[in-house]
């Protein structure tokens, strides 16, 4: 049974130079993956922090090219989730109340930032609205 909750988890593992090792996704309410914990991992891994903030959605999804309908939402909920993170991060975006990421704590040790933030379902679902990237939406 799906949970109502519209807050997720996020965590991101980046290396000394920035660039992404791991990522897990996964519901507030009942730790479950969003999807796939890591759905995006094969294709994000490796890139940058420029680089994973200039990722164009729709030229992403013609690089995945799926025809499930579901599998599109969910990379495209992946992929915003990753950037809503990111963006707060390198204050692009202020985070908080009514924003797609709030960042809940940055852990760094001189090899590794950890990133842990809540992502907001809803607001996250309107930017895959309105890039008009699901067919189902």
């Amino acid at each position: 049974m799906p949970c109502a909750s519209v807050v997720e988890l996020i965590q991101l593992k980046m290396d000394s130079e920035d660039r992404l090792q791991e990522y897990q996704f996964i519901k507030k309410t009942c730790g479950q993956g969003v999807g796939q914990n890591s759905l995006l991992l094969d294709v994000l891994k490796g890139l940058s922090v420029d680089e994973l903030l200039e990722i164009d959605s729709h030229q992403f999804l013609h690089t995945l090219a799926t025809e499930d309908e579901i599998l599109e939402f969910l990379q495209l909920k992946h992929l915003f989730a990753v950037q809503a993170t990111l963006e707060v991060l390198t204050g692009k975006q202020p985070g908080g109340r009514g924003s797609a990421c709030a960042v809940a704590d940055v852990d760094y040790d001189g090899n590794q930032m950890i990133i842990d933030a809540e992502i907001d379902v809803d607001v996250i679902t309107e930017q895959i609205k309105a890039c008009s990237g699901c067919k189902g939406g």
